[in-house]
């Protein structure tokens, strides 16, 4: 995957209990930040595997993992 919208991170997020704050913490990033990419996703595959091993626990995570948040 080389992108990921916002409202996916946003699901993705709900859906593994993750909230701004711990996710904040976990990636050593601001809420800022967090906000931001919830709001714009991310772009570029190595990007995009590190919001979804933080979200997930798996940077492997594809499009099937995205698309269950929707479930």
């Amino acid at each position: 995957m080389d992108h990921i919208t916002g409202t996916s991170i946003v699901k993705l997020m709900s859906s593994y209990g993750q909230t701004i704050r711990g996710l904040a913490i976990s990636m050593g990033i601001t809420q800022k930040r967090v906000r931001d990419v919830r709001e714009r996703g991310v772009e570029g595959v190595g990007f995009v595997q590190d919001w979804m091993e933080a979200i997930t626990g798996d940077f492997k995570a594809g499009w099937a993992v995205v698309a269950r948040a929707y479930v």
